[in-house]
């Protein structure tokens, strides 16, 4: 039995992964998702978060709380907090997997990779940026244009599945995970078992970008999904078949 933590990207909460858990459990694996701080459940103010060590430290407590070790899967900016605990706790995970996740290399940022060519003259970036407000406390999201989230991050998503995710989004995800320089080591990161999960037709996170990030940190198996920016919605019997190959 593998312990998989589960961890969102921006403006998203733990629940998310509820369908992908539930295959997982059944699966008979044990499954946390936790709320990073200010997301979801988690009490955390966002102008609290300075930080990726204060950010990920819901992630952190859970690796710590775990006997053995676990599977960690991030989505799109939730990779940020997997490269930090790779680096910080390289002895208490099995496997790294970045489902559309950013995985910045040693000394630049997840920004970085939102600051080029690549993403800002995407056409689905350019179509959807009219969400996106960045403020003094992070990343915002204009939550009443809930036409360009969908377009953006549940473009394959059920409108059962948009109307049900909606509700739960975050206004601001903070600064933290997109600022945190990068600091893997070949000695610590380095020695990790790495899995890069592509979503083909992602307008959230476009695909050449995630495969520049593929460039600059190689070394990841990679794998495949036909979908957009959100597949445990969309597709989570596809994501789970995925990393239960992963777990063995």
């Amino acid at each position: 039995m593998a312990t998989f933590i589960l961890i969102h990207g921006s403006w998203h909460w733990g629940g998310c992964f509820q369908k992908v858990a539930n295959l997982l459990g059944a699966a008979g694996h044990a499954v946390i998702a936790p709320d990073l701080a200010s997301h979801g459940f988690d009490p955390t103010p966002t102008a609290a978060v300075t930080d990726i060590t204060e950010y990920a430290a819901p992630v952190r407590a859970a690796l710590e709380d775990i006997e053995g070790k676990a599977i960690l899967v991030g989505h799109s900016v939730g990779g940020a907090t997997c490269s930090w605990l790779g680096e910080e706790m390289p002895e208490r995970i099995a496997a790294l997997v970045y489902l559309t996740g950013f995985m910045a290399p040693n000394g630049r940022t997840a920004r970085d990779f939102v600051m080029t060519p690549a993403y800002l003259k995407d056409p689905a970036i350019v179509e959807t940026q009219g969400m996106l407000r960045l403020g003094k406390e992070g990343l915002g999201l204009d939550l009443a244009r809930r036409d360009l989230i969908a377009r953006s991050l549940y473009s394959d998503c059920t409108a059962h599945d948009i109307e049900r995710a909606l509700p739960n989004l975050v206004r601001v995800t903070p600064h933290a995970p997109f600022t945190a320089v990068s600091g893997i080591t070949p000695g610590r990161f380095g020695r990790l078992r790495r899995h890069y999960i592509e979503c083909l037709r992602d307008r959230g996170l476009p695909l050449a970008v995630q495969r520049d990030m593929q460039a600059a940190v190689p070394g990841a198996h990679l794998h495949q999904l036909d979908t957009g920016h959100s597949p445990f919605l969309s597709a989570p019997e596809a994501v789970a078949d995925i990393l239960l190959d992963i777990a063995g």
